[in-house]
């Protein structure tokens, strides 16, 4: 069996996001002063498309034509003098059988790409929460949930439509926090999609600069610089100005881009990586200095980057901002192979990326015929994105369902920490569901049932607790063994689809565990019964007075009871988008083998209690392997 250890191995967060355990306390412990009423009314949104931004093209270098003139705006602003109409109040027929309400005005705020039929959360999510509440909470996102499951509720959260929470004294100001965080977590393609579908206005700076930054990203530098014409002029914040340089790059006027980063360092906001990579685009200047090393880069020096023309160093372990390592995975600014693999590795990690497109890249990784060995040693070597590929490519080119097996088994054994053991998990998972189940591969059966549970693919586990079942029936000790010790995973992360509940499995599973980790037995046994107590089990009020009568130890980092109750607060009143914040923000981006389960446990029921059983039984799925149940 394959463990999955949890020493200390680089992972892309949001600084800070740690200390959202404590914020979270003070907000929900924080009762929402009264609303005033919108401060003015505002005309009828236009619900159609967005005016497209027009083609431009920067000028021929050399040329002595003006600049291109600014794009049309993105939105269209409502007519200023239009007044919304009174809303008509409620009205009944003659005989007071009927009531007749109007609708209420859609806003912006309403706007997403989701429905509930398209995988969206419902559509009175926000219901019962006050907007400052709301507001905060957005704020309060982590760019990276450490579970999958939490990081698909919270883009769910961000990309549902539905009406927004009363109390919002401003029009849109929950949709560019929205768009702030769907861009903190690399979510390029869902960030553009919902600014294509946004009506009415987009004038407000801080929704117009999460999109500069996401066209920046993506290499639309018309779109960005479209952004940065419309609004730059009323707004009072440094990043139109960095945006200014990165136009004047575009647009071919270097000479502007260089009195420009001299401002910023004479009004003490200098950007010396901006700096460095302007001075690269300067004709003559030359570039002895290597390839650009592109160390805190964000979006705007990504842009800058490929404007200059600039070679991107293979080292990409110290840039942290999500949407530039998806745009590296995707080849923007043509970096070399080694950063594109290693930005790639790091944006699946944190959930930025698809692992399908990872695996892509892995596809490019030339093998030898599939040699094992050689694999095998060079990945022992050298633990790096490209070491972890050849090991895929080598599994996916060998035809030997156990010289197969034995490569999957190495690279879940060389993965460094728990997080990375689930991400090894969602990369090797169609390989092994591509594994013919016969004696060769015997010894990858609990690895197997583990690796597509933490993948969320449990149904694909059956076959091999079938084979195991089989091979205990025939009277293989190792059989009976594996699955005792697999009960719990299988039970917790398959539910009736991979085992029936049996009160003996759980104490056969306690047994061993007792007798093989006596010291570690007391907190793995109350993180099974927390999973399973959540997921509605008949575990029987006994069952935790075994675990009573050991030492008492706490590794975990437990949440607020703040946090705590107000998950279950909301869940209780039906608060969706308030309780689904409140635990993708309450566990930030804190390792998930590191959170104490009887809080991993209380969002598992809060999820149940709102009607989202298939996200709180992932979200136990992952946990149970992650704390290596």
């Amino acid at each position: 069996m394959t463990a999955c250890p949890s020493s200390g191995r680089r992972r892309v967060a949001a600084p800070g996001r740690r200390a959202a355990l404590g914020v979270v306390a003070s907000l929900v412990l924080t009762v929402a002063a009264a609303v005033s009423a919108d401060a003015q009314s505002r005309g009828p949104v236009l619900l159609g498309p967005p005016t497209p931004l027009g083609p431009a093209a920067p000028p021929a270098s050399g040329s002595d034509s003006a600049p291109p003139s600014a794009p049309p705006p993105l939105f269209v602003p409502p007519p200023a003098d239009t007044a919304a109409p009174a809303a008509a109040g409620p009205r009944t027929t003659a005989d007071g059988a009927i009531r007749i309400e109007g609708l209420g005005r859609l806003t912006t705020d309403a706007v997403g790409t989701l429905t509930p039929e398209s995988g969206g959360l419902r559509t009175d999510l926000w219901q019962g929460t006050p907007g400052p509440i709301a507001l905060r909470l957005v704020a309060l996102l982590p760019a990276a949930p450490n579970a999958q499951a939490l990081r698909d509720l919270q883009r769910r959260l961000l990309l549902s439509s539905g009406p927004g929470p009363s109390g919002l004294t401003g029009e849109g100001r929950l949709l560019a926090a929205r768009a702030e965080r769907l861009l903190a977590m690399g979510a390029l393609d869902e960030l553009g999609a919902l600014a294509r579908m946004v009506p009415g206005r987009a004038d407000d700076p801080a929704l117009a600069r999460p999109l500069a930054e996401r066209a920046a990203a993506v290499g639309d530098d018309a779109t960005a610089c479209g952004h940065h014409d419309a609004v730059a002029a009323r707004a009072d914040d440094r990043f139109w100005v960095k945006l200014g340089i990165v136009c004047d790059l575009w647009r071919g006027d270097i000479a502007k881009a260089e009195l420009g980063v001299r401002l910023l360092g004479e009004i003490g906001e200098a950007d010396a990586l901006l700096q460095d990579l302007v001075q690269l685009a300067v004709p003559g200047a030359g570039r002895s200095g290597g390839p650009a090393r592109l160390v805190g880069a964000e979006p705007l020096h990504l842009a800058a980057a490929r404007l200059a023309k600039a070679a991107v160093d293979p080292d990409v372990m110290q840039i942290d901002s999500l949407p530039v390592l998806v745009a590296l995975a995707r080849g923007i600014g043509d970096p070399p192979f080694a950063a594109r693999l290693a930005a790639a590795e790091r944006a699946e990690e944190a959930g930025a990326l698809g692992t399908q497109a990872l695996i892509d890249l892995y596809r490019d990784i030339a093998v030898d015929g599939g040699t094992v060995d050689g694999a095998l040693l060079a990945a022992e070597a050298d633990q790096s994105a490209y070491a972890r590929g050849l090991l895929w490519r080598t599994a996916d080119a060998n035809g030997d369902p156990g010289q197969r097996a034995r490569v999957i088994r190495k690279a879940l054994e060389i993965a460094e920490d728990g997080t990375a053991w689930r991400q090894t998990a969602r990369l090797f998972a169609p390989l092994v569901r591509r594994l013919t189940i016969q004696p060769s591969v015997e010894a990858m059966a609990p690895d197997a049932v583990r690796v597509l549970v933490a993948a969320g693919q449990p149904a694909a586990a059956r076959p091999w607790l079938e084979w195991l079942r089989t091979r205990a029936d025939a009277g293989s000790p190792d059989a009976r063994l594996a699955l005792r010790r697999l009960w719990v995973a299988a039970r917790i992360g398959g539910g009736d689809l991979l085992v029936p509940y049996q009160e003996a499995a759980v104490s056969a599973w306690w047994d061993d565990r007792r007798d093989n980790d006596p010291d570690g037995a007391s907190n793995l046994g109350g993180a099974a019964l927390s999973l399973l107590d959540a997921l509605g089990e008949p575990i029987g009020v006994d069952a935790w007075r075994g675990l009573a009568a050991l030492p008492p130890t706490t590794p975990y980092e437990a949440p607020t009871a703040a946090f705590r109750n107000g998950v279950a607060a909301a869940a209780a009143a039906g608060r969706l988008a308030e309780a689904v914040a409140l635990a993708c923000a309450g566990f930030g981006d804190v390792p998930l083998e590191e959170i104490d389960p009887t809080a991993v446990a209380g969002v598992v029921g809060a999820l149940r209690a709102l009607g989202l059983e298939d996200d709180a039984r992932r979200l136990a799925g992952e946990a149970a392997v992650a704390y290596g149940l």
